[in-house]
C-alpha cells in the first residue's frame, strides 16, 4: 500500500450490511487506514443503546490502527423536535468515538424564488440553527462543519441556500465553522470547482468525494464515474494546501454484499489516484 501525506477514508458501513465494528474491519481489510463514521446508520441501527457498540469500535480501531477522522451528523427528522434529539444524540456518539470533527448540513428548502429575500432569510435561519449545536460540539471536542447542498432540480427560480461557495462562507466565519465540499452536489449545482474550492481556502477540512450525470438523483457514484471534473478539483486541492483527509461519500448500501470488496477496494485506489493528481504524481 502506498504512503501519501493525506489518509483516505470513506463514509461507512452502509445501513443495513454492516454493524460500526464489522465494517471498520472490513474497511482496514480491504486497505483503508481511515473512516468516516456514520452516525446516522449506527443511530438507526442502536437508538440510545450505542454505548457498547462505540467501546467496541474504538477496541477494533486501536487494534486495527485505524483512524476515525470524522462524521456525518443527522439531516432528517419527521419533526424538528425530532431531528434535534437525532443531532444531539449523535454528538454524545462523536464526543464518545474522539472524532475531530463532523458535518452538519445547512438548513434550505429549495422553494423559495432566488433573490434578497430568500437569502436574507435563509441566512438568518442557518445562523440560529447552528448556534444551537456548537457549544454541544466544543463541549463534545470536536468542530462542526457545513457543508454545500445541490441546487439543482428545484422549482424554477427557485434557490437553495448553502449551495455555494459564498454562502457557506458567509454562515462559516462569524460562527467558527469549518466546511466540507460535496463534490457531488456542487457538480449538479453546475459549479466549478476550481473556482468555488480557492474561495473556501483553509477553510476546507472534509471533502465528500463522488460523481453524478448531473440527473435528477444525487448518485454517489465513484469518481470517473460521472461527469466532474476531477482534474479541476484535484488542481484547487492542490493549490489551496489542502492537508485534511481524502474522504469518500458513495452508496455501497445499494450493492451486493458479494462485489463490495472489489469496491471499496477500488475505491481506495481511486483515492491513491486523486492523491497522486493533487500532489503532481506520475
Amino acid at each position: 500500500m502506498k504512503n501519501h501525506a493525506l489518509p483516505i477514508s470513506t463514509t461507512f458501513p452502509p445501513a443495513g450490511i454492516f454493524t460500526p465494528p464489522e465494517g471498520l474491519r472490513f474497511l482496514h481489510d480491504h486497505g483503508f487506514d481511515s473512516m468516516d463514521f456514520n452516525f446516522v446508520a449506527a443511530l438507526d441501527r442502536y437508538g440510545r443503546n450505542w454505548q457498547d457498540m462505540i467501546e467496541e469500535v474504538k477496541r477494533d480501531a486501536d487494534e486495527t490502527g485505524m483512524l476515525i477522522v470524522s462524521g456525518h451528523l443527522p439531516f432528517r427528522g419527521k419533526t424538528p423536535e425530532v431531528l434535534d434529539e437525532k443531532i444531539k444524540a449523535c454528538i454524545e456518539m462523536g464526543a464518545a468515538l474522539g472524532i475531530k470533527r463532523a458535518v452538519l448540513h445547512p438548513v434550505g428548502d429549495g422553494k423559495m424564488p432566488a433573490g434578497e429575500e430568500n437569502h436574507n432569510y435563509w441566512y438568518a435561519k442557518n445562523i440560529e440553527f447552528y448556534n444551537q449545536y456548537i457549544p454541544l460540539a466544543d463541549r463534545a471536542g470536536f468542530k462542526l462543519v457545513t457543508e454545500n447542498m445541490r441546487d439543482a432540480h428545484q422549482a424554477e427560480g427557485c434557490h437553495r441556500y448553502g449551495s455555494t461557495a459564498d454562502e457557506l462562507i458567509e454562515i462559516a466565519d462569524p460562527l467558527g465553522l469549518e466546511i466540507c465540499w460535496d463534490f457531488g452536489h456542487a457538480h449538479e449545482a453546475k459549479l466549478d470547482h476550481y473556482t468555488e474550492l480557492l474561495k473556501i481556502g483553509k477553510r476546507l477540512t472534509m471533502t465528500h468525494l463522488n460523481d453524478n450525470w448531473q440527473g435528477p438523483d444525487d448518485e454517489h457514484l465513484p469518481p470517473f464515474y460521472g461527469t466532474g471534473d476531477w482534474d479541476a478539483a484535484c488542481r484547487a486541492l492542490r493549490e489551496i494546501g489542502y492537508f485534511h483527509p481524502l474522504n469518500f461519500e458513495l452508496k455501497f448500501k445499494k450493492l451486493p454484499e458479494r462485489i463490495l470488496p472489489y469496491a471499496v477496494e477500488l475505491t481506495r485506489g481511486i483515492g491513491e489516484l486523486l492523491l497522486d493528481m493533487i500532489f503532481e504524481k506520475n
